[in-house]
């Protein structure tokens, strides 16, 4: 890379925190991905998730050939309800965070301007990006990983609600009689249907059955779920059936609710592949037959899942990122040493 003044920022950072890892996206001002790095999210107490985060950014950067002093803006996305303006996070309840001004205390550690937007939001914008096209302009991004939610666009438009809570799926009561979730209810889609759920359920029929592939694996994750359903193995074959209605009857909801064009999944668990999209679909199948209604809304080919590849929570933060090196150099004035950053 070649040397440039310090005092041009012609870089900018996505940061995608999620309950098990941090994701970094450094690009330069032409947007060429510069470096990646993925590093485990620390939760033993807020501080420690905020150095694991920073720690994150540094190491992205310092990867990237630069220093801090190189990066215009830090774009972060971050589970729970944001404020943006103010960078002040609550209700993130996967981090452990009940309130914290997010924004201001990484903005002081780092000396970079950092803009905060909810995760799955960010998620939505950047799927949004690599989609294109007209389908795009109204479309659901569902997240399923640590937890579950989705980003809305409506109207080519993010959705975000009166409050900013709008696509908090993960919360939708699926099931009354079932397991309890964080956030104090039974049964919603949460809690029967990410990756924890997925794995309890996994490590319940490594204990209950002595056939099962599942007895390999310790501990048992939600990926050796799929990965012994893959296998042929029936008690994981039945835990990804179960756990496939869940999110097909989540789905059914998103769609009589928005009317959206496209539905693409995305988060940890989607990277599964066809071994987790096709019993959703299956599923779907089975709703539509019973259904007028879902059958003329919700058509296979509306669903999608992002490439394994492409992390849409980190290029959705990149974005967030450009959009306020504008703000930022406005607020400056004309003596500001910031590279414009066009729209993708």
């Amino acid at each position: 890379m070649n040397k440039v003044d310090s005092l041009r920022r012609d870089l900018l950072a996505g940061v995608d925190v999620g309950g098990t890892k941090v994701a970094v996206l450094v690009v330069n001002s032409s947007y060429n991905v510069l470096s990646q790095v993925t590093l485990p999210t620390i939760l033993d107490s807020p501080q420690a998730t905020l150095a694991s985060i920073m720690q994150a950014v540094q190491q992205g950067v310092e990867q990237a050939g630069a220093s801090l002093d190189r990066v215009a803006a830090v774009g972060v996305g971050v589970p729970g309800r944001v404020d943006t303006l103010t960078g002040l996070v609550r209700r993130a309840v996967n981090l452990g965070w009940e309130e914290l001004p997010v924004g201001q205390l990484l903005s002081a550690q780092l000396g970079v301007p950092c803009l905060l937007e909810n995760d799955v939001t960010l998620a939505a914008i950047g799927a949004q990006h690599y989609m294109g096209g007209i389908a795009s302009r109204n479309m659901a991004y569902v997240s399923v990983g640590t937890g579950i939610a989705a980003g809305l666009v409506l109207d080519g438009r993010i959705y975000r609600g009166a409050h900013g809570m709008a696509g908090e799926i993960g919360h939708m009561i699926i099931d009354p009689g079932g397991s309890r979730c964080q956030c104090g209810a039974h049964g919603c889609l949460e809690a029967v249907a990410a990756g924890p759920a997925i794995a309890r359920l996994g490590e319940e029929a490594a204990v209950a059955s002595g056939n099962t592939l599942l007895r390999r694996y310790r501990p048992v994750t939600a990926e050796a779920v799929y990965q012994a359903a893959r296998d042929g193995d029936p008690s994981a074959t039945a835990i990804i059936r179960k756990v496939s209605g869940y999110l097909a009857l989540a789905l059914q909801q998103l769609i009589v609710a928005y009317d959206v064009e496209c539905m693409v999944f995305g988060g940890g668990v989607s990277r599964e592949g066809d071994t987790f999209l096709q019993p959703i679909l299956v599923e779907l199948a089975r709703l539509r037959e019973h259904s007028v209604l879902t059958a003329e809304m919700l058509k296979p080919d509306m669903i999608r899942t992002l490439p394994s590849d492409y992390d849409a929570g980190a290029w959705g933060a990149v974005l967030l990122a450009a959009e306020g090196t504008v703000r930022i150099s406005s607020e400056r004035g004309s003596g500001a040493a910031l590279v414009p950053f066009s729209t993708l």
